[in-house]
């Protein structure tokens, strides 16, 4: 019998239970109105707006079957922060960043780990917490690409960040162009990165069905249900080599007519030849919280330097309830800082023409 065949028959009850402890995510359709779907179907596409911003949370569960070890549980949860930067024409679609904060994290290790599970959880959170990842979307939901871990860190903290981004990826279904009714099914064939090259080659198909409408009572938008399958093959190649995992899975989305993926719910089984037997489930959920910035004539984007004004756009963090202001100028009445004000000396007055004339020559 197959190793990873074998490794499946004993970790499904393990799965199983481990998956149950996960706190509830929303529960589904719960609390939502079924709406009809407009007759000639409904568009789904993301907003890509520039400012735009969406605050989400992260629920990750792993059961690993090790060979020789037994299995070993794994969870994570966490706050996301979102927001969409503007188009990148080198690496196409618009470039996002994700700010991760709030760990919750219960990582077991494998016994062959270089170091305790209490010094990794020490320097996965310090990792994780505050941690940014830029990457690149299509209004489809398609990412054009997604940065991998740094090189330099330990084998452990990388597989941990992997399976942290895999979930950010969860939060963008690829959705087809024209508009799709209730009942309606399509695949996407998924192939991204590049074959044989450094990085994380993906390779597989996805199949989405379109289950109907809601309406949120919570929040004042209709969300489409999706049911999802997938089956797909990851190469991840670095410098000591490259492994293939088999990944098969499947998953219940929530699309918001707003342009998001409001909600996902899904698991997956997979084979990696060097971590083994590993059954996962992901929970995410997302809002929005900022429309973005309106374009002004000719295409050009508002300039707004005010990291806390809504429809800001830029790198820096907005620190909500602070005494810290933009204003740069040290002479401005309102001005709080360390320069001083110096302002230009008065122009001495014209000199007065005198009634004697002028001087003998």
């Amino acid at each position: 019998m197959p190793r990873h065949v074998w490794f499946r028959r004993l970790a499904v009850a393990l799965f199983t239970a481990s998956i149950a402890a996960l706190p509830a995510c929303g529960g589904g359709s719960q609390g939502m109105k079924k709406v009809e779907v407009p007759a000639g179907g409904i568009t789904l596409a993301y907003d890509l707006t520039p400012g735009a911003s969406y605050e989400g949370h992260l629920r990750i569960g792993n059961t690993r079957q090790l060979e020789g070890v037994g299995s070993i549980s794994q969870s994570l949860e966490c706050d996301v922060k979102l927001r969409v930067l503007g188009d990148d024409p080198a690496r196409g679609g618009s470039q996002m960043r994700a700010t991760f904060a709030n760990i919750d994290l219960n990582w077991a290790l494998p016994p062959s780990a270089p170091f305790s599970v209490d010094e990794f959880a020490k320097q996965a959170v310090a990792q994780l917490q505050g941690m940014q990842v830029t990457f690149n979307v299509l209004p489809t939901g398609e990412i054009t690409y997604m940065p991998v871990p740094p090189q330099e860190l330990p084998a452990e903290i990388k597989e941990l960040i992997y399976q942290v981004v895999r979930a950010l990826e969860q939060g963008f279904l690829v959705v087809p162009k024209h508009k799709v009714g209730e009942g309606e099914t399509w695949t996407e064939n998924e192939r991204r990165g590049r074959e044989g090259k450094l990085g994380r080659f993906v390779d597989g198909k996805v199949t989405t069905k379109m289950e109907g409408m809601f309406r949120h009572q919570e929040r004042p938008e209709d969300v489409v249900r999706l049911s999802i399958a997938q089956k797909k093959k990851e190469t991840v190649t670095t410098k000591d080599g490259a492994r293939t995992n088999e990944i098969e899975g499947k998953s219940t989305a929530f699309f918001s007519t707003l342009g998001y993926l409001a909600e996902v719910d899904g698991e997956t089984r997979e084979y990696d030849p060097k971590q083994g037997m590993n059954f996962r489930k992901v929970r995410v959920q997302w809002k929005k919280t900022g429309q973005g910035t309106a374009a002004a004539p000719g295409g050009e984007v508002q300039a707004i330097g005010d990291p806390c004004h809504p429809d800001y756009v830029g790198p820096a963090e907005c620190t909500e309830g602070s005494e810290t202001q933009t204003i740069t100028d040290p002479c401005h009445p309102d001005y709080v800082g360390s320069d001083e004000c110096k302002e230009a000396p008065a122009e001495p007055p014209p000199a007065e023409p005198s009634a004697a004339g002028p001087p003998p020559a």
